[in-house]
């Protein structure tokens, strides 16, 4: 029996799915139940659970077998959620019902390929359904790794010299052919295209990975350090030039020649990169996966693959390929990511806990700043402190330029813990390093404001920060405020109202709206800002003000009072990446 369901098409212009949907009216119980399965595996995948998506159109597809949609739907779904071994055996079974989007073939070929049944990957790519050219150009590069792991040596790089690429990708090209001549033992062939790939290509770290291992094996290690240096000085911070050229200096000897299924994935790493770094979607997972496949252990395509499923609202599977990163030079950029994507997650307590052991174990500037970020968003100042500072120092002591948001976190954390003197020391650091940065100067200004110091420099630097940044409810708030605590109330309330336009579930713009429609004469709509306010989840200061307000029907009589700091809400920005940025 075959289940006649037809489903819109997961991916975009790539691809040759059907886009129809028939309905079907089961009239039997075996059909209600593959149904079943169906409308549960789309119900999670509209809601991005691809494990329970994967596991519910496979139980469809093996009620109902054959059925060429469900196949694809169970194969997709699990090359998504990562299930290697599924992926495989529903590729399998998604070609022999004709491979409706076209990608099982291609996955299946990967799979060969890693597995080196060339000749395989060779047969299943020659019975391939036609492709569109992103997905020829896959097919080519595939066919030709297949041919040279297949020994047809010359017949691949012949194959390869003729193969045409859509504009955008034609210079990945280069590098391909540069490695099936290595592969070859063409080295003058092989030489002559490495140097082109290397300072032509759009991933350079790719290109001097390999070009540099090739200088490497033959002997030319003054060339490839030369090479990983140009690497560093393009990208100070790049893992792999820093390995290579610690690697050179301790005297150890250069990596083996990739394999032909290593080299295969290389070759396919940049198209499928350049892919997910133009559009976010399902599609761009597909492809890395192909990659892979075709090398696991290969961690720029993980670190690449976890980047896209977070990206297009797939954390737990991001998670998994952090997680899977093998050790090397690129351990610790995944271990960062990682604890950056459990505090966006909002789990702060293991994403705290990983960041300790990750300063334990390499005392790097950037995990202590990616540990006091995250102390600072659970109120742990005192300890963010001594982080934020110490990093300063050793900065200074290294002879490195300051940073100001090093400066703006350490101050912030000083004011929320009643420290004006060293908060004001660093805010005064930070707008000497910045003096155009909004938010320095949105928060030393109301300070000021609010303490009755520098009135007029300070608020000089409020009105220079709403003209730097007029669309930040936050920096309105704080120019609504200052006009208010100034007693410029008509001012205050024109600020403010554009503030709580800017944020209305801001329960702080709402809390000031409703203290300047009081102070000119508006009291019922002073009352409904202040019930809005406090439907908003406010901090426990700020509702005690509140239900005073609300109870009262007034702000507490004599000078009006501080509802709330800028400094408060930054506390409540998420971790940044360890550089200060949100």
């Amino acid at each position: 029996m075959s289940f006649p369901v037809r489903m819109l098409p997961l991916i975009l212009a790539a691809t040759a799915l059907s886009a129809c949907i028939s309905p079907p009216v089961p009239p039997e119980d075996d059909e209600a139940s593959v149904y079943g399965a169906f409308l549960a595996a789309r119900y999670a995948g509209v809601n991005r659970d691809v494990a329970s998506a994967a596991a519910n159109y496979a139980r469809a597809l093996d009620q109902a077998p054959g059925d060429p949609t469900l196949a694809d739907r169970a194969f997709i779904t699990a090359l998504l959620a990562g299930d290697r071994h599924q992926s495989a055996r529903l590729a399998q079974a998604t070609v022999d019902v004709g491979d409706p989007s076209r990608l099982a073939t291609l996955y299946l070929a990967a799979d060969q390929i890693a597995r080196r049944d060339y000749n395989g990957a060779i047969s299943s790519l020659n019975a391939a359904p036609d492709y569109g050219p992103f997905n020829t150009l896959m097919r080519d590069l595939l066919m030709q790794w297949a041919m040279m792991g297949d020994g047809q040596q010359l017949a691949a790089m012949d194959a390869a010299n003729a193969t045409a690429a859509p504009e955008f990708l034609s210079a990945h090209l280069w590098l391909h052919k540069a490695m099936l001549a290595d592969v070859a033992g063409e080295t003058q062939a092989a030489d002559g295209a490495y140097r082109t790939a290397a300072y032509s290509s759009v991933f350079p770290r790719l290109a001097a990975e390999m070009y540099g291992n090739f200088l490497e094996r033959h002997g030319r290690q003054d060339e490839a350090r030369a090479l990983y240096q140009a690497n560093l000085d393009a990208s100070p911070d790049e893992p792999f030039a820093l390995d290579a050229l610690r690697r050179l200096d301790a005297g150890e000897r250069p990596g083996r020649r990739p394999s032909v299924p290593e080299m295969a994935s290389r070759s396919l790493f940049g198209p499928a990169t350049e892919l997910a770094a133009q559009a976010d979607m399902d599609l761009s997972v597909i492809y890395l996966r192909m990659v892979e496949r075709l090398d696991p252990a290969y961690a720029p395509t993980r670190l690449s693959l976890a980047g896209t499923l977070e990206r297009i609202s797939l954390p737990e599977a991001a998670l998994a390929e952090y997680a899977a990163v093998v050790e090397g030079p690129f351990r610790f950029a995944a271990d960062i990511d990682q604890i950056w994507l459990l505090g966006r997650l909002a789990r702060t307590e293991q994403a705290t806990t990983l960041a300790r052991r990750l300063v334990d174990e390499s005392g790097d500037i950037e995990a202590r700043l990616l540990l006091a970020d995250l102390l600072r968003v659970q109120g742990q100042c005192p300890e963010a402190i001594t982080l934020y500072e110490q990093v300063i120092a050793d900065r200074e002591a290294a002879g490195q330029g300051g940073d100001w948001r090093y400066h703006y976190y350490a101050g912030a954390c000083h004011y929320d813990a009643d420290n004006w003197h060293d908060a004001e020391a660093h805010y005064l650091a930070a707008l000497d390093l910045a003096p155009r940065e909004s938010r320095i100067l949105n928060d030393l200004g109301y300070f000021w404001i609010d303490r009755g110091e520098r009135i007029d420099e300070a608020f000089e630097m409020i009105m220079l920060a709403a003209e730097l940044d007029p669309e930040n409810g936050n920096v309105i708030d704080s120019l609504g405020w200052a006009h208010y605590r100034l007693g410029q109330y008509e001012a205050a309330v024109q600020a403010l109202e554009r503030a709580a336009e800017l944020a209305p579930g801001n329960a702080t713009a709402n809390y000031h709206l409703g203290d300047a429609y009081w102070q000119v004469g508006r009291y019922l709509e002073a009352g409904f800002q202040w019930r809005r306010a406090i439907d908003l989840d406010p901090r426990p200061e700020q509702r005690d003000g509140l239900e005073y307000r609300l109870t009262h029907g007034r702000p507490p009589s004599g000078q009006p009072e501080r509802a709330v700091t800028v400094t408060e809400v930054a506390r409540d920005v998420a971790p940044t990446d360890g550089t200060g940025e949100p």
